[in-house]
C-alpha cells in the first residue's frame, strides 16, 4: 500500500481501538445504553466510510495506468486521473481513476466498470435503501430519515431520478424472471383485475371544465388497474357454505381452515388502462408451469368494459361475476323494498342469495319485476330494482355458481381486493397526498416488485443490465477472473 492507503488503514485502526476503548470504559459515570447505541452507530459509519474511502483508493492506486487504450477500434489517449463524489451509506468517499480521452470521441475511465460504480453518484446501496423506504412512506419521510439515521442529505430531485431509473427495469425483469412453481395440488390457473382511484395532482387531474361542479374537489382520482395471477386447488362447497361465510354465520371460521390458499401469486398495477394492463398480465403468465392446471378461470366485478377487456386477453378463461359485488346489488334491492332497518332484511337476502348460488335466477328476477311494479313504490326505488334486475340478467353468463361451487372454484374477488388494499390504498391514500402520472406509475411498478417478494432478485437484475447498459460488459459478479484486459492496448504502456 502506499503512504495514502496505509494512512487511511491506520485512521480506520484508530477509530476502531476508540469504539473498542469506549465500550470497555470502566469510567464512573456510564452512558445508557441509548446513548452507547448512538455513539457506536455514528462511530461505524465513520469506520465503514474509512474503510470505503480505503477501499477505492487501494483500487485506485493498484490500476495500470497507459498511455493509451483501445475501445471499440479507437486510440484513447490517457489524460490524468480526476476525482469523483461516491455516496455511500457511510458517507462520502472520493473515488480517483484514470480517464482516456479522444476528440470528438468521449472518454472513458475503466476502473469504474471494474468495480460497476452506477451512473449516478449515489451507490447502489443508497439508491435500493432509498425506494425500499419509499415504497412504504413518502418521500419526505424518507429523506428525512436517512438524515437522521446516516447523516446523508439527498435532494428530493435525485430521490425521484433514482426510483424512476429503477422501475424502468420492472417489465424486462419479469420478462425473463423464472416462473413460480406450481404445488401439484393446484389445477385452477386464476386471473383477476380491479381498478382503483389514485388522487392527481392538480396538473395530472381532468380539466375543471370536463368535470367540475359545486362542491366539487379541483383535482380528481385516476383509476390505476390492478392485476394479479394465481393458482388453487379446488376446494368443494355448498350454497350454505357460502350463506354462512357471507352472512354472517358464527360456522365460517370452522370452513375457512380448510381453505386452500393461492400459489406463485404475482400482482402488478399500472396506469395505462385495461388493455395494457391485462396485457401484461399475460405476458407474465405465458412462462407459467401448467401441465397440473385443469381450469382457467377469471374473475371480475361487473365493469362491462374490464369483463370485455379481460376476455380478450384470456379468451380460454371462463368469467366469473365476483360473488360480493352481486351481493352488493342484492342489499341494494333489500333496502329499497324493505328499508335498511326492517327485520326481514336479512330473510330476504338470504333467499335471494340462495337464487343466485342455486341456480334459480328467474324466480329472483321474476320477484324484482313484479315488486317494481307494485302500487305506492317511489320511482327512485322502481330506478333501483330496474338497475339490479338488469344487472343481474347482464351477468348471468357469469353467474353459474352451483356448477363453480361444485368444481370447487373460486367466486370471490378477495385476492384482487386484498391487491387493492396493499398495493394502491396504503400508500397511495395517506392524508393529502396528490400524485403526478409519471410518479404514480413508477411508484406501481416498485410496489408491485415488493409486495411479489421480488425485492432483492429485482435488484441483483437491475444492476447487472445497468452495467451493461452503461459499460457494454458483461457485470463483473459474472466475468471470469482470469479473463483478459479487454481496454488495454498493447505495447502502449
Amino acid at each position: 500500500m502506499s503512504l495514502t492507503s496505509m494512512s487511511i488503514a491506520e485512521n480506520a485502526r484508530n477509530e476502531l481501538e476508540n469504539l473498542l476503548d469506549f465500550v470497555m470504559s470502566d469510567e464512573q459515570e456510564q452512558p445508557t445504553a441509548y446513548h452507547a447505541e448512538r455513539h457506536l452507530w455514528k462511530g461505524v459509519l465513520l469506520l465503514g466510510r474509512l474503510l470505503m474511502q480505503l477501499f477505492f483508493t487501494v483500487h485506485s492506486e493498484r490500476e495500470k495506468r497507459h498511455k493509451a487504450i483501445e475501445v471499440k477500434g479507437q486510440r484513447l489517449a490517457r489524460s490524468g486521473q480526476p476525482g469523483r463524489q461516491y455516496v455511500s451509506l457511510f458517507g462520502v468517499v472520493e473515488d480517483k481513476r484514470h480517464h482516456y480521452w479522444k476528440k470528438g470521441q468521449g472518454g472513458v475511465h475503466p476502473l469504474d466498470a471494474t468495480l460497476s460504480i452506477p451512473e449516478r453518484i449515489y451507490s447502489d446501496c443508497v439508491q435500493e435503501l432509498l425506494t425500499a423506504m419509499e415504497v412504504w412512506i413518502p418521500q419526505d419521510q424518507t429523506l428525512d430519515l436517512l438524515a437522521s439515521w446516516f447523516d446523508l442529505t439527498i435532494p428530493k430531485k435525485s430521490l425521484q431520478e433514482s426510483a424512476a431509473d429503477q422501475s424502468a427495469y420492472m417489465a424486462d425483469y419479469y420478462a425473463q424472471r423464472p416462473p413460480p412453481k406450481t404445488p401439484v395440488q393446484d389445477t385452477i390457473l386464476v386471473v383477476t383485475a380491479d381498478g382503483k382511484g389514485i388522487p392527481m395532482t392538480r396538473k395530472d387531474s381532468p380539466p375543471p371544465s370536463a368535470r367540475r361542479g359545486k362542491g366539487k374537489n379541483k383535482t380528481a382520482t385516476k383509476e390505476a388497474i390492478i392485476t394479479a395471477g394465481y393458482t388453487i386447488a379446488p376446494y368443494v362447497r355448498t350454497s350454505e357454505d357460502i350463506m354462512k361465510a357471507l352472512l354472517g354465520d358464527s360456522e365460517r371460521s370452522k370452513s375457512v381452515s380448510t381453505r386452500p390458499k393461492p400459489g406463485g401469486k404475482q400482482t402488478f398495477g399500472t396506469l395505462d388502462g385495461k388493455a395494457a394492463a391485462l396485457g401484461h398480465l399475460a405476458q407474465v403468465l405465458e412462462h407459467r408451469d401448467i401441465v397440473t392446471i385443469v381450469h382457467r378461470l377469471a374473475l371480475t366485478d361487473g365493469s362491462i368494459a374490464l369483463q370485455k377487456r379481460t376476455l380478450e386477453a384470456f379468451p380460454e378463461h371462463t368469467l366469473i361475476l365476483d360473488i360480493i359485488h352481486a351481493v352488493e346489488y342484492l342489499w341494494k334491492a333489500a333496502n329499497a323494498l324493505l328499508g335498511e332497518t326492517h327485520p326481514d332484511r336479512l330473510g330476504w337476502i338470504t333467499d335471494a342469495l340462495r337464487c343466485l348460488l342455486e341456480d334459480d335466477l328467474d324466480h329472483l328476477l321474476n320477484h324484482l319485476d313484479y315488486q317494481r311494479e307494485a302500487i305506492g313504490l317511489s320511482a327512485s326505488k322502481r330506478k333501483i330494482l330496474t338497475t339490479v334486475a338488469n344487472y343481474l340478467r347482464r351477468n348471468r353468463p357469469y353467474m353459474d355458481y352451483q356448477r363453480y361451487l361444485a368444481l370447487g372454484w373460486p367466486i370471490g374477488t378477495g385476492v384482487i381486493e386484498g391487491a387493492c388494499r396493499h398495493l394502491v390504498k396504503d400508500r397511495f391514500e395517506q392524508a393529502g397526498m396528490r400524485w403526478s402520472l409519471k410518479g404514480a406509475e413508477e411508484m406501481l411498478k416498485l410496489r408491485a416488485v415488493y409486495l411479489n417478494s421480488d425485492w432483492q432478485d429485482f435488484h441483483r437484475f437491475r444492476r447487472e443490465q445497468a452495467h451493461i447498459k452503461r459499460y457494454g460488459t458483461p457485470h463483473p459478479a459474472h466475468a471470469l477472473a482470469d479473463s483478459p484486459e479487454p481496454f488495454v492496448l498493447r505495447g502502449a504502456a
